[in-house]
This record gives C-alpha cells, structure tokens and sequence, in this order.
C-alpha cells in the first residue's frame, strides 16, 4: 500500500509539472510569434534553395524533378528593361533625370505593340529649369494608352502621385514591398487604402490588370483573397490582412528576358520581340540606392522583384499565407498528447525515437507543402515545443551530467569568454587540442606610437590610460558579440564568427571597427581636457578561412585563431600608415559588408613578407548611420577617390590630380586623398613607364 501511495503521488507532481509546461509552452509561443516567424523564414528559404539548386545541378529526368520538387519556367510575358550603367554611362542627361529621354523610350517600346508598360520611375515633381520635358514625357505617355506608373506610397494611408500632367496621362499606382522581421521582402501590397478609406490598385495590381484588359469591376478584395473575375471564371488569389502577396521565390529573382534601356533609347533592338508583352522599366545600376533584400539573391533591384510580383500573378503561383489558428492549434494538441500521453507509456529512449520521427515529419511536411502545394506551414512552434517536451523527458535522467556541466562553467568563466564556455558545454570534445578550419573575420587594433606617448607618464599613469581604453574597446568588441581573442600590449585581436556561428560576422566587425573610432574620440576629447595624451589606433580587418579551436599544452591552451588570413589581418592594421587611414579592410571583408558598410577601394597592396596582393578598402560608415552630415561627408569622400582612381587606371593623371585638388579643398582630412594626390602630383612631373600597374608596397610589418 505503501509503495502504491507513492506512485500515485510521484504521478500526480509529474502531471502538474506538465499542466505547468503545457501552459508556459502555449504562451511562449503566443507571445514570441515573431521569433518563430522568422524560424519558419529559413527553414522556406532552405527549402526554396533546395529545390533550384536541385533544378540547376540534378541529373534526374525533368519529369522526375517536376514531381517533387515542381517549378514554373520563369513567364515568357514578361520583358525588364532596365537602366543599368551602361545606359547611365551612354546616354547623356539620364542620371540627371531628363523626361525627353523617357518620352523617347516609351515613343519607341509602344511602337512594339506591348500589351502594358510599367514604368517603375517615380517623377516626383515638374523639372524647375525645362518644364516643356515634363509635357513630353506626358504625351509619350498618353499616346502609348498603356502604361502604368509608379506613385510613392508615404505610409499605409498616404501616398504621392507624379507629377499632374503625368498622373492625368497615365494610371498612377502605388508599389510598397513589405519587409518582414528579418528584413527581407517576403509579400508585397496589392491594394492601397487612403485616409477616406478609398481603395486604390497598388502598382502591380494595376499592371495585371491592364495585361488582361479587365475593368476595375473585375477586381475584388475580400478578407483573405483577391479575386478576379477572368475569362469568364472567378480566380481567387490568395492574401495576408487582406492585403498582402505572398512572393514566390522559386525561380532566380533574374531569370527573365531582360534588355538595356540603351538599346531601348536608340531603337538598338528587335522590335516584334516586344510584341504583346508586359515591360517593366526601371533602374538597375551601381548608383541605384534602392535595392530589397531578398530572402535568397541578397540585394536586389526594384524592376526585377516587380517581374517575380507579375510571374507570380501570371503562373497562379504566389504562396498560401500561414495560418496562425492552425500553427497554434497543432502545437497544442501534438504537446498534449506527448505529455500526457506517450510520456507516460514510453521509456526516455522510446520517447525520443518518437519525438525525433515526428519533428521530421514536420520538417518534411513544411517541404511537401511549400514545394507542391504552394502553402507556407509554419511548423517551428510545434518542433519548438516538442523539443521542450523531449528535453523534460530526459532531464531528470541527465541531471548529475547537468549539474557537472554546471561546474565546469563556473570554473572555466573566469578565464574564457562566456560565448567559448558555451560553446565547450555544447561540445566538451573541443577541449581537445585540435582545430577546425572555418571562415571567420580577424580584428587587430592598435595604438599608434604608444611607445613614444608613453614617455614621460608614470607607470601607474600608463596602466590607468591604458586600461581605460582597453576597457571601452573591449565593450564595443562584446557588444557585436566578438571573442576577444588577446592583448598584446596595447594592441587588441578579435575574431567574429567563432565559437558560435554568425552569418553577419564580417558586417559586425566593421560595425565594432567605426564605433572604436567613435568612442575613441570621444575619449580624445576627455583626455584633452584632463591633460593626457590623445591616443589614436588603427584597425585592420580581414575575412577568410582560418584554423580556430584551443590551441596550446595539455595544462595550459587558449582558444585562439591561426592561418595566414590572420597575419593578413595583422598587415592590415600595419597598413594604415601607408594610406594614413584609421580602418582597413581586406576585399573580402568590404564585399561581404557592402550592403550595410559604405567603403571606398584604397588601391592594390602588396603585403610585407608575402608574394600575395589584394585590393585594400577603408571602411567609411554605415549606409544607415543616424548622423547624416557624418555621412554625407563618408559619401563625399568615396566618390572623389573612387573617380580619381579610374583617372589614375586611365592614366589621366590631370584629370585625377583636378579631382583631388577641389576635394582637399572642402575635405582637408582625407587623409588618404592627400597621400594619393601627391603620388600623382609626382606622376605629373614623371609619369610610370608603360605597363605600369598601380601597386603600393608594404615594406615593413
């Protein structure tokens, strides 16, 4: 009796602490919806990449493929002019906007006989010097009878038409892509409510419709879908809020017929091959500022996701939307019946051969739907609140080893960041001295002239202004989530991307690199006033694939970075000299950053001690920095360096010595202007001989 009494009770507490978690896991993913929409993000992004890549590297018959993994052929109704550089570059006036331009494009693209012109340009206002343009442009417009313009949409309940005589010749519509929580653009808007509560087309529903010539009438929204009224038969298209497209990225954002607005301009093309098409028209240059980023080609241009909004429109292709109540229903009813349930008749080891099969039918599940029914299933809060269930199974059993690990980490924080402590309690193996090779960003920073300001202080002296910097420096560093690797000195060496994985980790070092500097100077100007010496540093940042783990003897050993990518790092730091720059960075590094860092190309090096050359940048600011002076000047400065340095490839060495010389005189502090400028000035009086290729030499580490 007494053994059963005790069972029952031991029962009765197992069945209370899983009303409690059963409860707590409910509004945790209630309440943390975002974090798992972003989960289920990647898992469709993968699956999304997974099945072009095994469009473009299967050797399965094409039928086989379809079955699986079905994929609609980029639409052969669609044609993409855009304004890339060499439009920019052949066509005089164009960057600058000129509307007699765009009216002689339109003039020849509607003698082509396309069914709708989109014309992705927003012209905001008249011209202020030729307004005769502006009248032009409208007639072109008028006379084509088809095209649909861009309008601005401010907010959700404004937005700004074109220009008057331009609105009143075309049909003006909005275009808004709606970034999600990771900062891609998943659905975009098919309607537009102004603050009378009218309701306006957006821009891509207005270029569907007048590709089908259909009436405003034919047009529906409701709730949830879109339904159009087409052929006859009512095609019902799905919705979020009922508003939003969910986009289908199953084909390369560029995979379609595409022509330069060059050719278009100068009448350089095959005319009947426009015939009945639809014509996006936009730019697409290396000055184009507004670019989207896509869940699977990076940064992309307005133009090309307007042709995957209109494939998707045209294929009946565009995604389901998750449903909430379904997500949220499944992950309780699935936790129910395991821990009420299959935890009370199956062992641990039987428990989490089930709980693993399920979570891969999940997992698979999110597939089949995603690729054959064109259905987002969010299936992470459920996978989430199994592996929460798996994990209270297990616990008690494992609670001796946890309590281990306990006491492992609170003896090895003292010594080790707190990222390499986790990382070793996920993996004990890597207290063995072995390493990995993997790709990673270094960080080195440095005092400059340290020695020489250090002369004259006190000891204690040195120690506190020393401390004091390495402090602010190595906040900044645990800020980007950075492993502070060593001091050496007054030197600092910092790795991003390691122990824990970080796709950003090359845009978080940069990101520490510009607030150093920063902070720096705010400590500059506190020094100044407390009579100390004023410390500059320079930092130089590479990106490549080193050896990292713990590296030392079996008593003693540091978990650190090795790989001649790290003394590139280093060559870097040392490098600023050179240029009198403050933060150098590899090309690697600048590429990977560049959507986020503004960076100018400072010339090919040849590091010290090595055969190797690459190209070095300096990193400026962030596109997104809140001081826009600060930026503008950044801006400025790249732009002046950048067509200097083509003056120089040309060997137009006048032309480049001009540019310097009116930048120096608005920017005094480029320093790496001035070094350039006198480099040419001394080209002026003795040019290189031929074949002479622009190469700075580090003679010195």
């Amino acid at each position: 009796m007494y053994d059963q009494a005790r069972v029952l009770t031991r029962r009765g507490r197992v069945a209370a602490d899983s009303i409690v978690l059963f409860c707590v896991g409910l509004v945790f993913i209630i309440f943390f919806a975002g974090f798992f929409a972003r989960l289920d993000n990647w898992l469709h992004d993968n699956w999304l990449d997974l099945r072009l890549k095994f469009k473009a590297r299967s050797s399965v018959s094409p039928g086989l493929m379809n079955a699986f993994f079905p994929i609609d052929g980029p639409s052969q109704d669609i044609v993409v002019v855009i304004i890339d550089d060499r439009s920019i570059l052949g066509i005089p006036g164009l960057f600058q906007g000129n509307r007699y331009i765009f009216a002689q494009a339109i003039r020849n693209l509607s003698a082509c006989k396309p069914k709708v012109i989109a014309l992705d340009v927003f012209f905001a206002a008249n011209s202020a010097d030729d307004q005769a343009q502006d009248i032009e442009l409208a007639r072109a417009v008028a006379d084509a009878g088809n095209v649909v313009l861009r309008a601005y949409r401010r907010d959700d309940r404004r937005m700004t038409l074109p220009y008057p005589e331009l609105s009143r010749s075309g049909s003006p519509a909005p275009s808004y892509f709606r970034t999600h929580r990771d900062e891609s653009i998943r659905s975009v808007s098919m309607k537009f409510t102004s603050e009378a509560g009218k309701v306006t087309p957006s821009f891509q529903t207005e270029i569907f419709r007048r590709f089908y010539n259909l009436k405003p009438a034919d047009f529906a929204f409701k709730e949830d879908q879109l339904l159009v009224t087409l052929s006859g038969q009512q095609v019902q298209i799905p919705l979020s809020n009922g508003e939003y497209l969910w986009l289908n990225y199953d084909n390369p954002t560029r995979a379609y017929q595409t022509m330069s607005f060059y050719d278009l301009y100068n009448g350089s093309f095959q005319q009947e091959g426009l015939q009945d098409k639809l014509v996006i028209i936009g730019y697409a240059n290396s000055m184009t500022e507004e670019k989207f980023f896509t869940p699977l080609g990076g940064n992309d241009y307005s133009p090309y996701l307007n042709a995957l909004v209109l494939r998707n429109l045209l294929n009946r292709s565009a995604l389901i939307p998750p449903n909430k109540v379904i997500t949220v229903g499944m992950a309780a009813l699935l936790l129910a019946v395991f821990l009420f349930v299959i935890f009370t008749h199956l062992n641990p080891v039987s428990f989490f051969i089930v709980s693993i099969l399920i979570i891969l039918t999940l997992i698979g599940g999110s597939l089949i739907s995603l690729t054959l029914y064109k259905r987002i299933f969010d299936v992470t809060p459920t996978v989430f609140l199994l592996l929460i269930a798996l994990s209270y199974t297990i616990g008690k059993k494992y609670y001796i080893e946890l309590s281990e690990k306990l006491r492992i980490k609170h003896a090895f924080q003292h010594y080790v960041t707190a990222s390499v402590v986790n990382e070793i309690l996920k993996n004990p193996s890597k207290l063995n001295l072995h390493g990995e090779e993997r790709n990673l960003t270094i960080f080195f920073s440095d005092i400059e002239g340290f020695t020489s300001l250090s002369e004259g202080m006190s000891p204690l002296d040195v120690v506190s202004l020393l401390n004091e910097y390495l402090s602010e420096m190595t906040e900044i560093i645990f800020k980007y989530d950075g492993l502070l690797d060593k001091y050496e000195g007054d030197a600092i060496m910092a790795v991003f991307g390691a122990p824990v994985d970080q796709k950003d980790h090359a845009i978080r070092a940069c990101r520490c690199a510009l607030e150093n500097q920063k902070a720096l100077a705010r400590l500059r100007e506190k020094w100044r006033q407390e009579g100390k010496p004023e410390i500059k540093a320079r930092i130089g940042i590479n990106t490549g694939v080193v050896v990292v783990g713990n590296m030392g003897s079996t008593m003693r050993f540091d978990y650190t970075v090795i790989g001649d990518n790290v003394n590139l790092a280093a060559r870097l730091e040392t490098a600023n000299k050179l240029f009198q720059s403050e933060i150098l960075v590899s090309d690697t590094t600048a590429g990977l950053a560049e959507s986020v860092i503004l960076s100018r190309c400072l010339g090919k090096l040849k590091v010290a001690g090595k055969d190797k050359q690459v190209y070095v940048y300096e990193v400026l600011a962030e596109h997104a920095d809140s001081d826009k002076s600060f930026l503008a000047k950044a801006t400025a400065c790249k732009t002046t360096y950048d067509a200097s340095q083509i003056a120089l490839e040309k060997r137009d060495f006048a032309e480049a010595e001009r540019l310097l010389s009116a930048h120096l005189a608005q920017h005094p502090y480029d320093n790496p202007a001035r070094i350039l400028h006198n480099r040419i000035k001394g080209f002026l009086i003795v040019p290189p001989p031929a074949g002479w290729e622009n190469i700075i030499t580090q003679d010195s580490k």
